[in-house]
C-alpha cells in the first residue's frame, strides 16, 4: 500500500486488526493523526507511515505493542513528545526525523520534552528551597541564641544603672547638714584624711549619716570633691558605701554618706 495517493485519514476502525504484523502506508498523502486504536494491534511488528501529511501526536497507548520492532513516522507533520517507553526503547532517531515539532529523549536527536525542562526546573527549584531551610535551621537558633544573650546583658545592665537612679536623692541644706553634726563638733570626729574629715551625724529624719567634709584651704581638695563625686555615680561596688546626697557652695563642699559603724569610709 506504500506510493499511492492516499489522502484521507487512518481510519480507527485499524485497531480491530490485531493479527496485523506488517503495515507500509509510506509515500503518500495521508492527513489526520494516528488513531489510538492502533495501540489494539497487537500483533503489530512492522508499521511505516514515513512521507505522509500525518499531523498530531504520537500516541503514548503504543508503548503497549511490544512486538513492534520497526516504526517510521519521518516527513510528516507530527508534534509534541515521542514515547519512550516498551518498543520506542530500541527505536533510533532517523525514524522521526523532519517533523514539525517533535520533542522528547535526546537518543531521538530532537529538543527536550518541555516537561521534562520544567520538572528540572522544579528540582532545581526545590533544591535551592531545601539549602535554604538546611541553612535556615542551621543559624536561626544560633542567632535566637546571641540575640537572647544580647538581651539578658542589656537587661542585667539597666538594673544595675538604676539601683543608683531610683534612690532619690535626699534635698538637705548646708544649715541642717551642720545641725546634724552639732556644728562640726570633735565630738562626731569619726576620722580624717588628706583632704577633709568625716563625721557622724543624724539627719531630722533619724537617719544616720557619715558626713565627709572637704578642706577647701587645699586646693587640691576641690579636685578630690569632683573626682569622688563622679567615681561614686559612676560605679556600683557591693561593698562601697551609699552616697545619699552631697552640699556644695562656695565655702563648703560635703558628701552625705549612708553610716557604717562597722564599716570605713
Amino acid at each position: 500500500m506504500s506510493m499511492n495517493q492516499f489522502s484521507n485519514g487512518i481510519p480507527r476502525e485499524i485497531g480491530g486488526l490485531q493479527n496485523l504484523a506488517h503495515l507500509s502506508l509510506r509515500h503518500n498523502k495521508l492527513q489526520g493523526s494516528i488513531p489510538d486504536s492502533v495501540s489494539n494491534m497487537v500483533g503489530f511488528e512492522f508499521l511505516d507511515l514515513s512521507h505522509n501529511n500525518i499531523s498530531g501526536t504520537i500516541p503514548k497507548t503504543l508503548e503497549k505493542l511490544q512486538n513492534l520492532k520497526y516504526f517510521n513516522v519521518s516527513v510528516n507533520k507530527l508534534f509534541g513528545e515521542i514515547p519512550s517507553g516498551g518498543p520506542f526503547k530500541n527505536f533510533s532517531s532517523q525514524f522521526f526525523t523532519d517533523n514539525e515539532a517533535l520533542c522528547g529523549s535526546s537518543r531521538f536527536s530532537v529538543p527536550s520534552s518541555p516537561t521534562s525542562s520544567k520538572n528540572k526546573s522544579n528540582r532545581k527549584k526545590l533544591l535551592v528551597l531545601y539549602l535554604f531551610l538546611g541553612l535556615a535551621i542551621l543559624f536561626v537558633p544560633i542567632i535566637f541564641v546571641f540575640v537572647w544573650i544580647r538581651y539578658r546583658r542589656g537587661k542585667r545592665a539597666p538594673q544595675q544603672a538604676d539601683s543608683l537612679s531610683t534612690k532619690k536623692q535626699e534635698r538637705i541644706s548646708y544649715y541642717e547638714l551642720l545641725q546634724a553634726k552639732d556644728d562640726l563638733s570633735e565630738s562626731n570626729l569619726i576620722g580624717s584624711g588628706s583632704f577633709g574629715s568625716v563625721y557622724k551625724g543624724i539627719l531630722k529624719s533619724g537617719t544616720s549619716v557619715a558626713v565627709k567634709v572637704f578642706n577647701l584651704q587645699l586646693d587640691a581638695a576641690f579636685k578630690s570633691f569632683d573626682t569622688e563625686c563622679e567615681v561614686l555615680r559612676s560605679f556600683r561596688l557591693r561593698n562601697l558605701v551609699k552616697v545619699i546626697t552631697s552640699c556644695s557652695n562656695l565655702d563648703f563642699k560635703a558628701l552625705v554618706l549612708e553610716y557604717m559603724p562597722n564599716g570605713s569610709h
